[in-house]
């Protein structure tokens, strides 16, 4: 449909390319996730490689799609951004909030006027450039956020060439003919240079065309063990080469910094780095326990500071603790691929990047329509309706003049100005509901897909390794790091516990259960509860002891989860807890278990302070299914609080108990909406003839909810 146009806003004009490259380079990396996940049960390093021309391809898309020629599929069309010629005609003479044509004027007329013009239009001009565009504001603060990610890079390349020229470069060492050989083994092509330092605690590489790796000053002292382990991983970054793909990686970031996937896809390209050179040290001939007790011992003597973080981002560190779980379960699976990727498979694979990029690049869904002084116009294909309603004119707001004055055709001509300017304002707004959805739909659609689909993958691949016998020693080095002196280190090693899934975690969880860090033991009462061996029945119940309430509160869980009913004394005891929260768990557990000799403690628990706690005891009274549960649930009903109440009509509802229903009809007048639909539904639920009249008068009720369960329940009764 094509709609008359005049004169849109540049910030308009701009959105629809603008939000085109940011769609471009979602749907490249939404892809490019989904591919990662097809190839996850692949070698870390064919994942790295496909996230890595993912962000590159990225990178390139704004520039290829200038260069190479278009394919236009105009789905939608704008005006040209060009600035129009300026008109000849007079300018317009402005009443209150209109404009209209000024008439033709002659003689001394047309001489006022044109001198009132020079006097007035400079000051109109300069307004106007006093005043910074929207488009403008958003290119200024994508360049901030872009400068500032730059930034982080170049601080670190210059901090990297500051500590260069200050620490000693290593020519004689215990292990430098060590690293020698050991580089020649992988095929290093580039001579690495080797820094000692005494700052620095962490191995690191740097370096995109002379690279380099800095060792702490202790690493003279280290066991053959340990150096031959940290010396391969370090090797292994500068045989990859992945400096560089780092500082790609930063670079796409900084150029799509507000895109959430591309910083999830960096996130990932640092974590399949790490496995793609801890499989080169596993193919090396490193034994996977042995590495994963160097591993944890490394991350243990890093310590956080200022230095290190300026270096981040020009280097690569060895052992990130946020990193640290994932890479110990791929380090102890046997099962995982360890090659790395052939000449042919690079090949291969950014020839097929490529070709999924450059028609990416070339497609263009919009086109520019040029800007004429006497037709332009606005066409949204398939989005505006066929024909634009039209406004009815509004007079304008003026003095009223003598009939004379206002000439015939002068009227027409303000009535179609008045038609203009509606469908003008339709079209800007279609335009910009047009760059919201495809901002809002697009992105946020292929986001929620990746990550949901990312989480399934995960969600199956933990079911699959429960399912598999765990490698003993695994467990055993795991288990290890659990008397660590560092917290981090334990918990990412319990956390490498709990996702094994493995009956043999039992003891060492145990052992975490007395750990000094609340932390520690939250986690280990949550890996008993997913672990659901009824040997942990005893522990947990301990636990209920413990000085945190968050730890007891997962211990109360954990014990619902065992499904046993020798939790369930354990559980009532819970109801006594000083903390609602841990309380409420407790009675929500004890209603799962569904155990009548406990259902004195829940009927007691209808009288708790918090009002949380009532409701969950009123809900699990009415999962008891017990006769009994019936008369505190109705003394329930006239509580103070309305999600009380309401858990009460429904738990009596559940017992289908008679002795219930003059209590429910007399709720039916209670003051909350929700609570009297809930009593109708119970009322049918038990089908008493004594609930009839109470429900037809609800049919009455001021609220739809309460008349349609009404109806319901009648519907019930009639059975």
């Amino acid at each position: 449909m094509n709609l008359p146009f005049s004169e849109i806003p540049a910030i308009t004009t701009l959105a629809l390319p603008a939000s085109d490259v940011i769609v471009r380079a979602t749907v490249l990396l939404g892809c490019t996730g989904l591919t990662a996940m097809l190839l996850h049960r692949a070698a870390a390093a064919t994942r790295h490689a496909v996230w890595t021309l993912g962000m590159v391809g990225a990178l390139v898309l704004p520039v290829l799609s200038i260069a190479l020629p278009r394919w236009e599929l105009p789905v939608v069309t704008i005006p040209s951004p060009q600035i129009a010629p300026a008109r000849t005609s007079p300018a317009p003479l402005l009443t209150g909030a209109r404009a209209y044509p000024a008439p033709i004027a002659t003689g001394r007329e047309a001489d006022a006027r044109n001198s009132t013009a020079e006097t007035t239009a400079p000051q109109f001009r300069q307004s106007n450039s006093d005043r910074m565009s929207p488009a403008g504001v958003v290119l200024i603060v994508w360049l901030a956020g872009t400068i500032a990610i730059l930034g982080r890079l170049l601080l670190g390349i210059v901090a990297v060439q500051w500590m260069t020229r200050r620490i000693e470069r290593v020519t004689e060492a215990p292990w430098l003919a060590m690293a020698g050989a050991l580089a020649q083994g992988l095929g290093v092509c580039s001579k690495v240079t080797f820094f000692r330092s005494q700052t620095a605690t962490m191995p690191m590489a740097w370096g995109l065309w002379r690279p380099g790796v800095v060792m702490p000053s202790d690493a003279d002292t280290w066991p053959t063990a340990r150096l031959r382990i940290v010396l391969l991983h370090e090797l292994a970054h500068v045989k990859r080469r992945d400096c560089l793909t780092h500082a790609l990686a930063q670079i796409a970031c900084a150029v799509h910094w507000f895109n959430p996937l591309a910083w999830i896809a960096a996130r990932r390209i640092r974590a399949e780095r790490e496995r793609a050179c801890d499989d080169l040290v596993l193919a090396a001939g490193t034994r996977g326990s042995d590495y994963a007790d160097q591993l944890l011992d490394v991350a243990r003597s890093m310590r956080g500071g200022r230095f290190p973080s300026m270096l981040a981002g020009a280097t690569l560190a060895m052992a990130h603790r946020t990193q640290l779980e994932g890479r110990l379960l791929a380090i102890l699976d046997p099962e995982r691929p360890r090659s790395g990727l052939s000449r042919g498979r690079r090949t291969a694979a950014v020839t097929v990047a490529a070709c999924a990029v450059m028609p990416l690049a070339t497609l263009q869904p919009w086109a520019y329509v040029e800007r004429g002084d006497e037709a332009q116009t606005f066409h949204l294909s398939h989005v505006l309706v066929s024909q634009a309603p039209e406004p009815a004119p509004t007079p304008p707001s003026r003095p009223q003049t003598a009939p004379s004055a206002v000439p015939a055709d002068r009227k027409a001509r303000e009535t179609d100005l008045d038609r203009e300017l509606a469908v003008e304002h339709q079209a800007h707004e279609t335009a910009t509901a047009i760059v919201e959805g495809v901002l809002e739909g697009v992105v946020g659609g292929v986001i929620d897909g990746v990550l949901g689909a990312i989480q399934d993958v995960g969600d199956q691949r933990s079911t699959a390794a429960g399912k598999r016998t765990v490698d003993p020693r695994t467990i055993a080095a795991l288990a290890t790091a659990l008397k660590d002196i560092d917290v981090e280190v334990r918990e990412a090693a319990l956390g490498a516990l709990i996702h094994l899934r493995d009956p043999q975690v039992y003891e060492p969880l145990i052992v975490a259960l007395g750990d000094a860090s609340e932390d520690i033991r939250e986690l280990a009462a949550m890996g008993l509860g997913e672990l659901g061996d009824l040997r942990s029945l005893e522990a947990l119940a301990r636990a209920l002891d413990d000085q945190s309430a968050s730890v007891r509160e997962q211990a109360i869980l954990a014990l619902g989860r065992l499904g046993d009913t020798r939790s369930a004394a354990p559980l009532a005891r819970g109801l006594k807890d000083e903390s609602a929260s841990v309380r409420e768990q407790a009675a929500f557990a004890l209603g799962q278990l569904r155990d009548p000799a406990h259902l004195d403690a829940l009927a007691a628990a209808l009288q708790d302070s918090s009002p949380d706690v009532r409701e969950m005891a009123a809900f699990a009274l009415g999962q008891m299914r017990d006769a009994r549960a019936a008369v505190p649930l109705i003394s329930a009903l006239k509580d103070s609080n309305a999600d009380v109440r309401h858990h009460a009509a429904f738990g009596l509802g559940q017992l289908r108990n008679r002795s219930a229903v003059e209590a429910l009809v007399i709720a039916m007048k209670d003051s909350d909406a929700d609570v009297r639909a809930q009593v109708a539904f119970a009322l049918g639920q038990i089908g008493d003839p004594r609930a009839i009249d109470a429900l037809t008068g609800a049919l009455k009720d001021a609220n739809a909810e309460v008349r349609q369960m009404a109806a319901f329940a009648l519907g019930q009764l009639a059975r």
